[in-house]
């Protein structure tokens, strides 16, 4: 179980620190509205994240749900906020969403290649 603590806490700082550059970098290169839209899907995947995170900790206690329809409920609502209000932006937020998966991959990466 310290293995998946360690695991967990991992790619949280990787996501919020690809977060973090890609706000800096979308700030500069595209506009505030732009990167604030990436900052709402990046904490929405964080989120999605975090709602997965307590579903897998919960799979030894009898809990049989997995929590599936409210981790596309977050996705959804995110969309629609992204889309109905007049400043947000769908793309950002969409890639902002798909951050925990490039933590992911981050991750996954330097396990199979070690810590450079």
């Amino acid at each position: 179980m310290a293995d998946y603590h360690a695991l967990r806490r991992r790619i949280y700082l990787t996501v919020v620190v690809i977060a973090a550059f890609a706000f800096v970098v979308v700030g500069f290169a595209y506009s505030l509205n732009t990167a604030l839209s990436y900052l709402l899907g990046a904490g929405g995947g964080l989120l999605y994240f975090r709602m997965l995170d307590r579903s897998i900790q919960g799979i030894g206690e009898g809990n049989r749900r997995l929590g599936g329809p409210a981790r596309v409920g977050l996705f959804a609502v995110l969309m629609v906020m992204a889309i109905k209000s007049g400043s947000l932006e769908i793309l950002p937020t969409f890639f902002g969403f798909l951050t925990i998966k490039a933590a992911i991959l981050v991750d996954t990466l330097r396990t199979l290649f070690g810590d450079v």
